[in-house]
């Protein structure tokens, strides 16, 4: 109980790896991916002046230097691969020279303090630990299992939904544990007592109303642990009726496990889906319902809609219907395919999908065209937001139309070069202290940066601005790292299928101030439906292209300045021209040659 009121998690998991950490005899290292553990630990250790830092940290040796000297306890982090500067440590080679105790830290003698404790930790969950370091260290995992992350679900639920229950049932807790220990102290008490005595127990008449006396204050404690057992029961009577959505968030949790299957991409880890929980309770639309067991059947579809359209936004087109056929299958117990294998369209999947969840169910994810909210509501400062994209499809434009809208500061960098790595660390440094925004670009090109020092800078962060934004660009790519794709919310960003997805994208992406001139929105239009279709024929080849030109959303984009250009040059500003006088041919023969038939080089195609 003192644990958990510093922030240790009340899943058995979580206690095991606590004791676990309070009785090894080696220095820890701790997996820790939620960042829980190492909240717990600095405030377990907060009298003993513990300090947090890291191998990126310029002043680690001094730090390192002044915590064995003055016996304080120290917290490493995004320690993946160990500093060799810590092998003495880890070893305990301590020499003892004339009555001093010394380790050697570098180059350099340091008295050893024995009260001096270091804890290694590392928030990646699929770490590759060499079995030099297993040997040294203590390794406590904290990656969250599908229990640990019901139990948690079900406290949060709890907390929010019936807060007077579970304050009764921490009390209650308490109350267990503390006459658990005077029973205990009793027990040892009698123990001593009784082989204290020397001779015959019976003879001992001290020994005997000792005995006695004990034995009352015993009974009298069990009686009490009766009683608090009875009220305990009535709780989790009252309890029980929120197990049926924790069992739904752990189903949930094990389908996410699942999609790794699909594809690399897919990491959807606890702390994403704990802040889709988090984000339901907070919005109590279910509270708008009286009755007890309607509102906990609202509050069930809410999750589902709200991990349909945060996770289906990080998924490929091809998987988002097997994902929402999954859920599905979750929330009503039952297969829809089971009896309709065969000769199924894809509306007749759809058509499943609104039956299991209704018409308005977000099952395509909450993706590009819904940018502005996800930037503002879904993520947070110390989370980075993935945009994984088709070769070819770049999708940076969208991100500084909408830096432009809403006034914000806006720093890219195009990255691949080392001057790039230079650039970007100085403005995530920056930005996150005056809350403006990050973007790097075309990240695929120095996965080996993204995992060495991005990954471990977006641990470190603490007390970012919270107007802090960081986004990555990104063509889809299996060496992408699995500890930036865990700790990032993903949008997966495919050219559309279908006529009216790829104009309704399209449109989106054009700010409101531009459609003003009812002329040029004609032209708007026409640029957008050729756009469609010079795209929808891609996924036809080689009937529909020859070969797979990279046509991209900032063409057609091109395209609209071309027209405004052509246009603003041949009618000047008016708002009604005459279809005749519009500038036809150089319109058509720019697009043509320049625009979209720049990428064609085939004659046919051309």
């Amino acid at each position: 109980l003192e644990w958990q009121s510093q922030g240790l998690p009340s899943d058995s998991l979580s206690l095991e790896n606590g004791v676990i950490i309070s009785r090894c005899a080696r220095f820890p290292l701790i997996i820790d991916p939620s960042g829980h553990a190492i909240d717990f630990m600095m405030k377990k250790y907060k009298d003993q002046k513990i300090q947090k830092t890291s191998f990126l940290d310029k002043s680690f040796m001094k730090v390192l230097s002044g915590a064995v000297r003055f016996g304080t306890t120290l917290l490493v982090e995004n320690v993946e691969k160990l500093d060799p500067v810590l092998n003495p440590i880890l070893n305990k080679e301590i020499q003892r020279t004339g009555g001093r105790s010394l380790v050697r830290i570098g180059t350099e003698d340091v008295d050893f303090s024995p009260k001096f404790n270091i804890i290694l930790t590392t928030k990646n969950p699929a770490v590759k630990l060499t079995p030099d370091i297993c040997s040294r260290v203590t390794l406590v995992n904290f990656t969250v299992t599908p229990a640990g992350l019901q139990s948690q679900s079900l406290t949060k639920i709890l907390k929010n939904e019936s807060p007077e229950v579970e304050s009764q049932r921490n009390d209650i807790l308490r109350l267990q544990g503390e006459q658990n220990v005077k029973l205990r102290g009793l027990e040892e008490q009698m123990l001593r007592e009784i082989s204290a005595v020397e001779g015959s127990i019976l003879d001992d008449d001290r020994v005997v109303e000792g005995m006695e006396r004990l034995m009352k204050e015993g009974g009298e404690v069990e009686e009490q642990m009766a009683r608090s057992a009875e009220v305990m029961a009535e709780v989790q009577r009252a309890i029980s009726k929120f197990a049926p959505i924790s069992l739904s968030c752990k189903e949930l949790f094990i389908l996410f496990a699942a999609m790794r299957e699909i594809s690399f991409l897919y990491e959807f880890t606890a702390t994403s889906f704990m802040s889709v929980l988090e984000c339901v309770l907070k919005r109590k639309e279910h509270h708008e319902v009286d009755d007890p067991d309607s509102r906990l059947a609202l509050l069930k579809t809410a999750i589902y809609k709200e991990v349909a359209s945060r996770i289906g936004r990080g998924l490929k087109d091809e998987d988002k219907m097997v994902f929402a056929l999954l859920l599905a299958k979750l929330s009503t117990g039952k297969c829809a395919l089971d009896d309709k294998m065969e000769n199924l369209a894809t509306d007749d999947i759809t058509s499943m999908i609104e039956e299991a969840f209704g018409s308005n169910f977000p099952w395509q994810g909450k993706g590009l065209n819904n940018l502005r909210d996800v930037t503002f509501n879904d993520i947070s400062s110390m989370v980075p937001l993935l945009l994984c994209s088709a070769p070819g499809h770049d999708v940076s434009g969208r991100v500084e139309a909408m830096a432009k809208a809403e006034s914000k500061e806006l720093a890219g960098v195009a990255m691949g070069s080392s001057e790039g790595y230079q650039i970007a660390e100085n403005f995530i440094a920056s930005a996150s202290k005056r809350g403006t925004w990050v973007m790097l670009k075309n990240c695929h090109l120095c996965t080996d940066w993204l995992d060495e020092t991005l990954v471990k800078t977006l641990q470190s962060l603490h007390g970012t601005h919270p107007d802090f934004r960081i986004f990555i660009t990104s063509e889809i790519s299996p060496k992408l790292p699995t500890a930036l794709l865990q700790l990032s919310d993903i949008i997966v960003a495919e050219a559309p299928t279908g006529i009216k997805a790829s104009l309704s994208r399209f449109f989106s992406r054009i700010s409101s101030d531009r459609f003003a001139n009812s002329t040029q929105n004609r032209l708007y239009l026409i640029v957008g439906w050729t756009h469609a279709v010079i795209q929808e024929r891609l996924r036809f080849m080689p009937n529909g292209w020859s070969q797979r030109y990279e046509f991209t959303e900032a063409d057609a984009i091109h395209a609209l300045d071309v027209i405004d250009s052509l246009v603003s040059d041949s009618c000047g500003k008016k708002q009604n021209v005459d279809p005749e006088k519009l500038p036809w041919e150089a319109i058509r023969t720019t697009l043509c040659k320049g625009v979209f038939g720049g990428h064609v080089t085939d004659d046919s195609d051309q």
